[in-house]
């Protein structure tokens, strides 16, 4: 489920209690600190940056509104509050942008390297 039909779903109800109270706990604060060192990581950073502002928020209606929300609505979240677990992964479409982009990595490497093995050849003899 993405985190915003998380989010629409838990509103005003227990759950919305549960969520923020779990990021609120004191164990939490271990993880803070790890996501606060991970918060400059590209693109993951700004998923940190979210889960890390959550506990700090009183409610998901206040937390919507501010831009850690923008940077995590369109993930895939679930969470387990008995085996206090969460697991944030993309969604399919975010996985197909990814490919596309290690894809066009991979080409441009490619095309470095064939570029540079025939420039040495035509150096060398």
């Amino acid at each position: 489920m993405k985190f915003s039909q998380y989010c629409e779903q838990a509103e005003n109800t227990e759950q919305e209690q549960k969520l923020l109270n779990f990021f609120k706990q004191e164990n939490m604060n271990i993880v803070k600190k790890i996501f606060d060192k991970f918060s400059c990581v590209p693109i993951m950073g700004k998923i940190f940056a979210a889960l890390n502002a959550m506990g700090n928020y009183e409610s998901i209606v206040a937390f919507k509104q501010s831009e850690h929300y923008q940077n995590i609505k369109n993930w895939n979240f679930k969470i387990n509050y008995d085996k206090k677990t969460l697991y944030i992964t993309p969604t399919d479409e975010q996985r197909r942008k990814a490919l596309k982009i290690f894809a066009l990595i991979g080409i441009i490497i490619s095309l470095v390297v064939i570029c540079r093995k025939m420039g040495c050849y035509r150096k060398n003899p």
